[in-house]
């Protein structure tokens, strides 16, 4: 009864039921065997490069008619640079508060990464990655400007994730609020670790494996503690925004909401080493 109803149904919706379908049992592979899909997807990202490209060619078109090209290059240059500075000045605030923190609670034994250790390469979000389960934007800094796999990116509040795939113009960044990516944080008023989870949604974050008896509260500020060598030391991560304790576990179950702005933000600041910047000048300059 139900094929000859579906038969009965006109060309398109049909051939429009088949396309769902199959992409539906596509996206379930890729969800259990992202791997598989892994050469398709470079393939198809790097295909991609130029509509990424010609996205902007509307907003470009629309500042050039509303005035002078001439004036409107010189406001741009001068609203970049002054943005560029704004995002430098207060990503370093966000390591001077952490290294205040530390001093106080340890007197005077300061064990975090100074702000100097690394370059700030502005960069602009261009798109999101084409895979919708997963929580990647495409950045148009790469492999030329000096963007490896496994930098972190920042923006002016906090950390927002880390590079996972470089072109020679564009890369992939993987933001923390993924459900696969995770980063080990300190409890900014007692010092505590934990590991902040994502939730795969751009609004929240879970803290996890933090006992019943531990001093945790609304409000609490999480910094990334640097433990793994993955994630710098010092950067903002969330703030405690909901505490409840289960009978399931000893656990207690903590969500977090991102300091970072992962709903609209323009621009980003790759972190990039001062001293691997130094040696690759060196060996290039030989």
């Amino acid at each position: 009864m139900i094929p000859s109803i579906f038969a009965r149904q006109p060309l398109a919706l049909r051939k429009t039921a088949i396309v769902l379908i199959v992409a539906l049992i596509l996206m379930w592979f890729d969800s259990k065997n992202p791997e598989w899909f892994n050469p398709i997807r470079t393939t198809t990202h790097a295909a991609m490069q130029p509509i990424y490209e010609l996205s902007l060619l509307p907003s470009y078109a629309k500042h050039w008619s509303s005035g002078s090209l001439q004036s409107k290059e010189a406001l741009r240059r001068e609203n970049m640079q002054l943005k560029s500075q704004l995002i430098h000045a207060q990503a370093k605030l966000q390591q001077q508060d952490y290294i205040l923190a530390q001093n106080a609670r340890l007197q005077g034994i300061l064990s975090t990464t100074r702000p100097e250790q690394f370059d700030l390469n502005l960069a602009q979000v261009i798109g999101t990655d084409t895979n919708l389960l997963r929580q990647i934007v495409v950045l148009n800094k790469g492999e030329q400007d000096g963007v490896q796999v496994g930098q972190t990116v920042i923006d002016e509040d906090g950390i927002l994730g880390q590079i996972i795939n470089v072109y020679p113009n564009t890369s992939r960044l993987l933001l923390i609020t993924d459900e696969q990516q995770s980063v080990a944080v300190t409890v900014k008023r007692t010092g505590q670790r934990a590991i902040v989870t994502g939730e795969g949604i751009p609004t929240s974050l879970r803290l996890n494996y933090v006992f019943k008896t531990s001093d945790v509260r609304v409000g609490d500020e999480l910094v990334s503690s640097g433990l793994g060598g993955r994630i710098p030391a010092g950067y903002r991560v969330g703030r405690i925004a909901h505490v409840e304790d289960t009978q399931a576990d000893n656990f207690r179950s903590i969500e977090v909401t991102p300091a970072a702005n992962f709903i609209d933000n323009a621009y980003v600041l790759v972190l990039q080493d001062k001293l691997s910047n130094e040696r690759n000048a060196g060996i290039s300059e030989n």
